[in-house]
């Protein structure tokens, strides 16, 4: 498996294609085990999918992890890759990274995709989310790592392959990513953010509503609701979700 070795350990991803290069994002605990369905994405794109320090085969480990140490761990990884520029993806929680990335290395960045992504937590259900995932990772990650895979997945074989990877996540790194999403915010930069972004949300969503942030803070953005499907958009609707990637990818292309 390939590595990028960091000043805190190694970072492990998978590599997979050919062509314009885009970095997966995962959110808390999950690793880069949940993109499986867009490994299909290699016939046109060269994909990798880390997974960030603290979370399944990485031994890399930060001692305070914030959203910005995550964006420079992407930059690292980046440049270990020797890749000029990147099409960041960002699932959940992993878009606050992809968000942070373009806007502090702007001239790193190729484009963006947040699938259930959010400038920040305004809803109170997303922010008792976030809340009741600290709880869990305390007092029972096991029961945690269950009900995750159990909401993206009915298949048994790849519902415990999530857990098994789930569960190689450092407790504390997974509940300070989460206080750090909780947290996080740049609703009040995202005037700044001067790349191609597209938002994707299951239409079932109820982050879909932070939607509404993007529409008064930023212009000329692409957005895509999928229907039938609330959170797990790249897994349960992974078709979907890949030809919306697909499309936007080739409309910037078309673009330059």
């Amino acid at each position: 498996m390939p590595r990028c070795t960091l000043e805190y350990g190694d970072l492990f991803y998978d590599e997979i294609g050919q062509g314009h290069p885009i970095i997966f994002l995962h959110l808390p605990g999950m690793g880069r085990k949940v993109f499986r369905f867009q490994k299909p994405l290699s016939e046109r794109y060269k994909l990798f999918f880390p997974d960030l320090s603290g979370h399944g085969d990485s031994s890399a480990l930060q001692k305070n992890v914030t959203i910005q140490g995550y964006t420079e761990e992407v930059l690292k990884l980046a440049n270990s890759l020797g890749l000029e520029k990147v099409t960041l993806c960002g699932y959940s929680s992993g878009g606050s990274i992809a968000q942070e990335f373009a806007l502090a290395h702007p001239d790193r960045t190729e484009s963006v995709i947040l699938c259930g992504g959010f400038a920040e937590v305004q809803s109170p259900a997303l922010k008792y989310e976030h809340m009741l995932g600290m709880y869990f990772v305390r007092n029972s990650p096991k029961t945690l790592a269950k009900v995750i895979a159990t909401a993206h997945t009915f298949d048994k074989n790849y519902r415990n392959e999530l857990i098994e990877h789930m569960l190689k996540t450092d407790l504390k790194t997974w509940f300070h990513f989460y206080h750090e999403s909780l947290n996080y915010s740049c609703i009040s930069r995202l005037k700044n953010l001067s790349v191609p972004i597209l938002l994707i949300y299951g239409e079932r969503d109820f982050i879909n509503q932070h939607l509404r942030a993007y529409e008064r803070e930023l212009k000329g953005f692409k957005t895509a609701i999928i229907p039938k499907v609330s959170h797990q958009v790249p897994v349960k609707k992974w078709r979907e979700f890949n030809s919306e990637l697909t499309k936007f990818l080739e409309e910037q292309t078309a673009r330059r």
